[in-house]
């Protein structure tokens, strides 16, 4: 092809050179003679010819890095949020730079990590309410990439800058995780607070529930997740039964709940190090739980939340008093055998004569242990139909029976808004739980023995023509 384009040039270049001759031949000097200086024409083709004969190529920008799925966040302003996690495939090209924002607790040792590709080399740099805290370039001698840790000197917002240190382009990994502090205390730097971003978190599905009003039913023993933050708050309720003993937790480790039991108490941390709460509480009467969960401190995210029954605690056994005897005088002591007899001790010396009393009591009457079910049972219906309870799917006001192995009656309760019911009986006779009005709403019972996993459960598609609410049934049980 290349023959072909040179042939086809040269003869363009000759037809010109011809044009130029005819005009040259026709131009006279003023004097009659022809002109001597005749016109030349450079004809230059498009393009520099290479050596193999082709043209030359023209630079494109079809190898140019593009914009990463963070972008814009070129300031502090526009900074993305991030949590304790790794983010892969970040571009740095041209003038641009990264700012990214999380949420430390006071105390709390932050290691922020970079690791480069294509030719990138990083600096990072760590602000603390708009003045710089730490930064780093490269993490050795050999690896350009960069590593840095920084420990919040308060409960705030960090920022973090990854930054180009060449002209060149690439690729760069960015990590965020706690890491463990030192034992050496560092001294608190001074800073003037500026505004942080707020972020946008998507609501739950408990929402709304913002006020007690509003408090989304739960059931002991049953977790969900949820999310609170940017001035959310979350209320739960259940019904609490006397003598039982619950405790509620957040379990998380993105955003630092508060947990309030209203008109009970309060948790924020369960533990050192840790930013989810436990709070444990005994019901001396039966009555409406509410629970409430804040994030503290402008956090924001995920977290499990529960309550569920525990054993009671154990009471702890008085201290023995001892009154030390008023008197100077020796005090007698006496040793008892293994016969029964009473051995004085050498050695000892009174003023008085000691008088000794047996009495014959008898022998020891066994004590009489009367066992106690406890059964706890979930009644609930399938709207669903994933054959498990869920949210909402509680009865409430439902009769349910406690019977012998005669089916003779020996308790009734009535469901809660959450359809759990509760029964304590004393007693080795009873066998079964049954709700009278549904066939096949029954479940043996461990007599003496604690009842805690009964659930009892009607499928979507056998959806009866009432149910047995209290209302109904009050007159006929």
């Amino acid at each position: 092809m290349h023959k072909k384009q040179t042939h086809r040039l040269l003869a363009f270049s000759f037809v010109l050179i011809l044009i130029a001759l005819a005009i040259t031949g026709n131009t006279q000097a003023q004097d009659g003679g022809q002109n001597p200086t005749p016109m030349v024409i450079t004809v230059t083709p498009f393009g520099s010819p290479t050596p193999d004969g082709g043209p030359t190529a023209v630079p494109t920008d079809e190898c140019a890095l593009p914009p990463d799925r963070f972008e814009p966040n070129n300031d502090a302003q526009t900074a993305t949020a991030v949590r304790l996690q790794s983010e892969p495939d970040l571009t740095l090209t041209g003038d641009d730079m990264d700012y990214f924002t999380g949420y430390l607790k006071a105390g709390q040792m932050i290691r922020v990590s970079t690791t480069v590709y294509g030719g990138l080399d990083t600096q990072l740099k760590v602000f603390w309410e708009g003045q710089l805290a730490a930064e780093n370039d490269d993490r050795s001698p050999t690896d350009v990439g960069s590593l840095l840790t920084f420990t919040a000197p308060a409960d705030g917002w960090y920022v973090a800058l990854v930054a180009k240190a060449t002209v060149y382009d690439g690729t760069y990994d960015l990590e965020m995780s706690l890491a463990e502090p030192t034992a050496t205390p560092t001294a608190v730097p001074t800073f003037t607070p500026t505004p942080s971003p707020t972020p946008i978190i998507s609501p739950d599905l408990a929402e709304p529930n913002n006020s007690p009003e509003t408090a989304r039913p739960v059931t002991p023993g049953l977790r969900d997740t949820y999310t609170v933050g940017a001035g959310d708050i979350d209320y739960f309720t259940f019904i609490a039964k006397a003598g039982s003993r619950y405790v509620c937790e957040t379990v998380t480790d993105q955003v630092d709940t508060l947990l309030t039991v209203l008109d009970i108490g309060v948790n924020d941390d369960r533990g050192v190090g840790r930013v989810d709460s436990s709070f444990a509480w005994t019901a001396h009467g039966e009555q409406t739980a509410v629970i409430r969960i804040e994030a503290r401190g402008g956090s924001f995210g995920q977290y499990e939340f529960g309550c569920q029954t525990v054993a009671p605690q154990p009471t702890a056994p008085q201290p023995l008093s001892f009154v030390a005897p008023t008197s100077a005088q020796p005090v007698p002591v006496a040793t008892i055998t293994p016969a029964g007899g009473i051995v004085a001790t050498d050695g000892i010396t009174t003023t008085e004569q000691i008088s000794l009393t047996v009495r014959h009591l008898g022998q020891v009457q066994p004590q009489i242990v009367v066992p106690t079910t406890y059964i706890r049972l979930l009644v609930y219906y399938d709207a669903n139909n994933d054959r498990q309870p869920g949210p909402g799917e509680g009865i409430a006001n439902v009769s349910v029976l406690a019977v012998d192995v005669q089916g003779q009656r020996l308790g009734q309760v009535f469901t809660n808004a959450q359809g759990e019911a509760i029964f304590n009986l004393t007693g080795e006779t009873i066998a079964r739980v049954i709700v009278p009005f549904v066939p096949g709403w029954s479940a043996r019972v461990r007599a003496g023995e604690s009842n805690n996993d009964i659930v009892l459960g009607l499928p979507a598609v056998r959806l009866p023509v009432f149910l047995p609410v209290q209302n109904q049934t009050a007159g006929e049980e």
